[in-house]
């Protein structure tokens, strides 16, 4: 990890919005300190109900590390260290180091750890120009249509709990993003099933070859699992790059380190059983497919 109090600096220099700075037409910069989060955090309580929390919190680490807090509550100590004990702990919010910087994601294991995953750049395992164009325009479909049928569900999870209603869409839950990992990499696995495996030939290592080419492998599978997860919003790494050994999209999603597998149809939080993760845990696209059925669902007469 880069020192972090450098680290610290940058993120307030490009969160500068949320310090008060501003250019005038002499160009000279003017700031105020009770906006600005270093000066308010230098001596922010750690204590919250007589319990000092400075081993697991640093107050302005919470507030760099969450655009959620910093619009919820600004630079106030007292909140944010509320919000922590209440809430930030439970939700496995990470508060005792600054997460990433420009080559690396600090996130949650999903236990009482965290892992530091990198930034990298996805090669696209050797597609042509045209190719990739034609990939990444099915990949964008995919990712659309998960999205609108997600945000169907959860309208109808939101609307169906208020009620007392005993159907079926009461029961719903909000649709997590590891779950819409696990339903991208079932859309995946079923491109792959109307192709061929093989480790031959230009295609196979590519989303080119899986979406259209109709050959396909676990290299392949996995970059077109992760070309729909770029137009999800979802990090991923591709684990086990240009190797003979099984590979998949490690992920960050709802907060903590995951993984998704266009072969397996599969996706969870923590590692891959690969590595030692729990199967039991495993999320699979047979499981979660009902939660995006209901953007198809037709409406049921009211007896």
């Amino acid at each position: 990890m880069k020192n972090l109090g450098i680290k610290a600096v940058s993120a307030l220099l490009s969160a500068a919005v949320f310090m008060g700075v501003y250019f005038s037409g002499v160009a000279t910069v003017e700031t105020f300190a009770v906006d600005d989060p270093y000066t308010a955090f230098s001596k922010a309580t750690t204590v919250y109900n007589g319990v000092d929390y400075k081993a697991e919190y640093n107050p302005l680490y919470y507030y760099l590390n969450y655009a959620d807090l910093r619009n919820a509550f600004g630079a106030n100590p007292d909140k944010l260290v509320e919000h922590w004990v209440i809430f930030g702990k439970k939700e496995g919010r990470v508060a005792n180091k600054l997460i990433g910087d420009s080559t690396e994601f600090v996130v949650p294991t999903g236990e009482k750890d965290v892992i530091v995953i990198p930034k990298t750049k996805h090669d696209n395992g050797g597609m042509t120009y045209d190719q990739e164009i034609q990939a990444r325009n099915i990949a964008k479909q995919i990712a659309e249509a998960i999205e609108n049928a997600a945000d169907a569900g959860n309208t109808s999870a939101s609307s169906g709990s208020s009620g007392s209603s005993k159907s079926k869409s009461s029961k719903k839950k909000a649709i997590k993003d590891v779950e819409k990992v696990a339903y991208a990499a079932g859309i995946v696995k079923a491109y792959c099933d109307l192709g061929t495996y093989t480790t031959k030939g230009k295609m196979y290592r590519t989303a080119y070859g899986v979406f259209i080419g109709g050959e396909y492998s676990c290299a392949g599978a996995t970059r077109a699992l992760g070309l729909i997860l770029d137009y999800l919003g979802i990090s991923w790494v591709h684990k086990n790059i240009n190797s003979w050994e099984d590979q998949w999209c490690q992920v960050i999603v709802d907060g903590k380190e995951g993984y998704g597998d266009g072969i397996a149809a599969t996706a969870g939080y923590g590692k891959h059983p690969n590595e030692g993760g729990d199967a039991k845990d495993v999320v699979s696209y047979s499981k979660i497919r009902y939660k995006f059925e209901v953007a198809t669902e037709k409406p049921k007469k009211e007896k």
